[in-house]
């Protein structure tokens, strides 16, 4: 009844403040779209000299003036054209931020500043307002709405790139790795977006500048950095499932030093797929994260940032087992997550030429999952997890010139693991270096080339080259290319690993024990079904790959924007995650084995078109390709054959073959933006599609061949409506998944959601 009634709440706010809008104000205010104003924006009223805004965005026209055409713009936004009519009904200017301005920096790619339209490989850059459109609270709602990135229900929420799961995928906040991968595979639902201010989404190997976990690609958070003297913004969002998710940012900017800090919590009641068992699909939890940054000059060439994080998760939850006495069979759940970081950076720059970096980053990362006998509190099972990474590293910018900028960096890791079921404790360190030299020999190419160097105490030594180039064929049109390698080696988590998730309800087992842990949980009754066969999981090899990108940006108008990437991945010993088991309770039992000689290949494509200042369309589609060649060998030498529901054997054909398992053939979104300009309300419409995937081996030959073996594909279409009311409150309505598709083999999807927010700037300047 509180969920209706904040909705309505909301709702009845959002019909009676749009209708109190002011005309023809005698001052106009250019804002952003998070109402900020824009200090360095012009105004050009026909063809005369451009009028400067104010320091609060504001500026007055002569009544004299012709007026015939007046227009907006500022460097990185779009430009808004209105005629005399349009311009006396507005009080407020709100320019759209420009996704191809030449300002729009990304660091992720190369680890330097760098313009998105000078960069030689793909990379996609999700704006605040990009951001809140989706009306996500957590990671994940944000990352589902990008062209050919899947989430996946593995081990969490789990993000797949270029047909590679997120093992193979580096998350950075603010430039640092995050870590604490219990199962191997990074839980987006563990970060917040209410204090991100973009993400950044590199695509292909970055290996040779990160290391082994950037084969497919990076994702960098970055989080705001204020620039107004002082901010305080209140938020409080409400989702289905008794879904809360109150948070405070406060930002203050006093001279050479600035200080931003977040506090968020979350807590829900989770779903339940399959309420005809003991247990939900999604326990209840509650996670808090807290959050700052700090930023200042110690002298004109020495500057400091300290960055500080912590995120705090705790659930509970209850399974029924199969245990002799009645009064044993019902165990409650308790699991507590902990995740700290310490960020300290020193930037040093004695003249133009050279800038030198030295960073440091330390992680703390625990878990502990408690499950005891409902009726005597008997202890059932504990599991402790403990790990600690460590990194110092030392980066040196030297720009020779200003068509050659030279990067070399070097640093050392430490990182320990103590676990219930590790005999000892575990430590490794390892040590890199790298080079990269970014050349632009002309205005129209330039070129990435690196390299990077690691040796680790137990993998040995590995090499990681990469060379991106790109060329402008015209002001409109630029192809781009990449090549690079990579090496991943088995780590004791896919080794030794026997972990259950109290609040997704999943299990993990590291391959070596992963059929004492599938027999066990038989024993319990907690098996629904058996989907591969964990004997035949054998031991684990490390991996080495190379990977190809390749493909071209198309501005052909200023209203259109088309940009495609295909690429080719070839891994050999690929180290697959997937589901073994599933669960009466609706989820998984996951675990690791090789697999020879795998190639990922596809092609990416995306189209934006501007119909007019206030309405936009994004369409966006991914093709992908995924193959095991030592299968394809057996099929052509006639060595695989498979069982049809009237049980007659019969030989696998290629065409019969569908590639590795959760992986969707065909994705897809389209978007669709439009702001109403006489309310300021603006809304979103986005669908989501997933082709069918292959998510068990039911026939028992190990491929996915058999039509009984894929799920169903699905369409998700979300909306939402948001309005700002004199820069300080803005309000959110809308619902993902509205049409309530149902993904049984997509446990992390609970149906339709329905959400509203508002976020109050108490103060700002």
């Amino acid at each position: 009844m509180f969920r209706i009634s904040l909705i309505k709440i909301l709702l009845s706010a959002f019909l009676s403040l749009s209708s109190q809008f002011v005309f023809g104000a005698d001052r106009v205010k250019v804002v952003d779209s998070d109402g900020e104003p824009i200090v360095h924006a012009l105004i050009q009223v026909d063809n005369q000299k451009p009028i400067p805004v104010n320091s609060l965005g504001e500026f007055t026209i002569e009544e004299s003036s012709t007026k015939n055409q007046i227009l907006v713009f500022a460097m990185g936004y779009e430009t808004l054209a209105l005629n005399p009519k349009e311009y006396q009904e507005l009080a407020v200017i709100t320019l759209e931020p420009n996704q191809e301005s030449l300002d729009e920096v990304v660091v992720s790619a190369t680890r330097t500043d760098r313009s998105v339209e000078d960069l030689p490989m793909p990379v996609t850059v999700l704006s605040q307002d990009k951001i809140q459109e989706t009306g996500g609270i957590r990671l994940s709602d944000v990352l589902r709405e990008q062209t050919g990135l899947q989430i996946t229900s593995e081990h969490g929420s789990n993000l797949q790139m270029q047909g590679l799961d997120s093992d193979y995928i580096l998350i950075l906040l603010d430039g640092e790795p995050l870590v604490g991968r219990t199962a191997g595979t990074f839980d987006l639902d563990r970060i917040s977006v209410s204090n991100i201010e973009r993400i950044e989404i590199l695509r292909g190997p970055s290996s040779a500048i990160y290391g082994s976990e950037a084969m497919a690609g990076v994702i960098n958070i970055i989080t705001k950095s204020g620039t107004q003297p002082k901010t305080l913004n209140l938020g409080l969002r409400h989702r289905s499932f008794n879904s809360w998710n109150p948070y405070a940012e406060l930002g203050i900017n006093q001279g050479k030093w600035k200080i931003d800090a977040l506090y968020d919590y979350f807590q829900t009641d989770g779903f339940d797929l399959t309420p005809e068992v003991v247990g939900q699909t999604q326990n209840p939890y509650d996670a808090q994260t807290a959050q700052v940054k700090i930023q200042g000059d110690l002298s004109e060439k020495l500057e400091l940032s300290l960055f500080a994080r912590g995120y705090l998760e705790n659930a509970s939850g209850a399974l029924e087992v199969n245990a002799g006495d009645p009064s044993q069979r019902l165990i409650s759940l308790d699991n507590q997550l902990r995740d700290w970081n310490f960020n300290p950076t020193l930037r040093f720059k004695p003249n133009q030429k050279w800038l030198l970096s030295l960073r440091g980053m330390s992680n703390w990362y625990s878990t502990l999952a408690d499950s005891r006998v409902a009726s005597s509190g008997e202890e059932f099972d504990l599991q402790e997890f403990d790990q600690f990474f460590h990194r110092t590293e030392l980066q040196t910018d030297f720009q020779a010139n200003d068509r050659n900028l030279l990067t070399f960096g070097l640093g050392q890791i430490i990182e320990t693991v103590e676990a219930t079921r590790y005999d000892d404790k575990n430590r490794f360190d390892a040590g890199y270096l790298f080079l990269q030299h970014q050349w632009n020999p002309s205005d129209r190419f330039n070129m990435i080339s690196g390299f990077r160097a690691d040796l680790h105490s137990e993998y040995g030594g590995r090499f990681s080259p990469k060379v991106s180039a790109q060329y402008e064929v015209s002001e409109k049109f630029s192809v781009l290319g990449s090549i690079g390698s990579g090496f991943k080696a088995p780590d004791f988590r896919q080794l030794l690993l026997n972990f259950n998730n109290a609040a997704a309800g999943y299990y993990v087992f590291g391959s070596t024990i992963a059929e004492e842990g599938i027999r066990n949980l038989e024993e319990q009754g907690l098996i629904a079904q058996i989907l591969i066969d964990p004997a035949s999981i054998g031991e684990l090899e490390a991996e080495s790959s190379w990977a190809f990108n390749g493909g071209f940006k198309w501005n052909p108008d200023p209203r259109i924007r088309v940009q495609l990437n295909g690429y080719r991945n070839r891994i050999e010993n690929l180290i697959e995650t997937a589901p073994v088991a599933r669960l009466v309770t609706g989820q998984n039992a996951f675990s690791y084995f090789n697999i020879n000689s795998v190639v990922t290949q596809g092609v990416e494509i995306d189209l934006g078109y501007t119909f007019r200042e206030n309405l936009r369309f994004s369409f966006g589609y991914a093709f992908l390709d995924t193959r095991d060649l030592d299968v394809l060998d057996q099929i052509d030498q006639g060595d695989l054959f498979k069982r049809d529901e009237n049980n007659i054997t019969t030989l696998v054909t290629r065409s019969d073959y569908g590639g590795l398992f959760n992986r969707s053939r065909h994705s897809g979104n389209f978007k669709i933006n439009y702001q109403d300009r006489l309310t300021g309300i603006n809304l979103a419409l986005r669908g989501i599609y997933r082709g069918k995937f292959g998510f068990a081996d039911l026939n028992g030959n190990l491929i996915l061949d058999d039509p009984s073996e894929y799920a169903d594909s699905w369409v998700s279409l979300n909306l939402t409506a948001s309005k700002s009311f004199n820069d300080r409150i803005n309000l959110e309505l809308g619902g993902t998944n509205l049409l309530n598709t149902q993904t049984p083999n997509q446990p992390n999807n609970p149906g339709r959601v329905i959400f509203a927010g508002i976020n109050i700037s108490i103060f700002k300047n």
